[in-house]
């Protein structure tokens, strides 16, 4: 599925400035070196967030697609415009590797593809490190859509672990963690202090849609 510049225009616009924590945009007269309204008030365990839109308009409706048992191509269309548009200063971070946040096995019964998964290998090829499923979901946990700020971090806590074999491999790793979406930054919080547990240095957060919480 290719989508054209004036597509391309149209489903994300450039973003104005955004906050480099959390990938939020920040209100007219705040600098991104101040602290900013979205995230102050949580504690996130991530070193920064780069987004390719706001999830809104167009942005939002082919996000919503990639949801769907037909959606993997909306999610290659999106993971190469997500590379292209992002992969500059993606490489800045020099990742060792990309790791796509998992969905539980009940949840990929019904949709059949992880749409994480097709964005992370866009972006390893883009960047031309490898793809590294080393996260597994293992408690299924309610959307996080239906919660409260707070609510979302309770609800992801101990929902995700490394695999076996992984749990001493990412000593001293610089990780690029890939979703779809970011409200408050709950899911890839949760991962990221997993993968700082298991000695990663620095975990970086690439999504697609930057939403706004509660």
């Amino acid at each position: 599925m290719a989508i054209c510049q004036k597509c391309i225009d149209s489903i994300a616009p450039p973003l104005g400035p955004v906050c480099p924590r959390c990938g939020a945009g920040l209100p007219q007269g705040v600098r991104p070196s101040d602290r900013c309204p979205a995230c102050k008030d949580f504690s996130l365990h991530f070193d920064a967030v780069l987004p390719l839109g706001e999830y809104s308009d167009a942005l939002r409706g082919m996000v919503l697609n990639t949801k769907r048992l037909s959606g993997e191509a909306v999610s290659l269309a999106l993971g190469r415009l997500l590379a292209e548009r992002c992969g500059e200063e993606l490489a800045k971070f020099r990742p060792d590797a990309v790791v796509p946040v998992p969905m539980h096995w009940r949840k990929r019964l019904i949709r059949g593809v992880n749409g994480s998964d097709l964005l992370a290998e866009c972006l390893g090829r883009k960047l031309g490190v490898p793809v590294v499923r080393t996260l597994l979901r293992c408690r299924y946990t309610i959307p996080q859509k239906d919660l409260l700020p707070r609510e979302r971090f309770r609800n992801v806590r101990g929902a995700f672990r490394l695999r076996r074999v992984d749990r001493q491999r990412w000593h001293g790793s610089r990780l690029l963690l890939v979703d779809d979406i970011l409200t408050t930054g709950a899911t890839c919080s949760e991962i990221a202090a997993l993968l700082k547990q298991s000695g990663a240095v620095a975990v970086h957060v690439a999504i697609v849609a930057r939403a706004h919480g509660h």
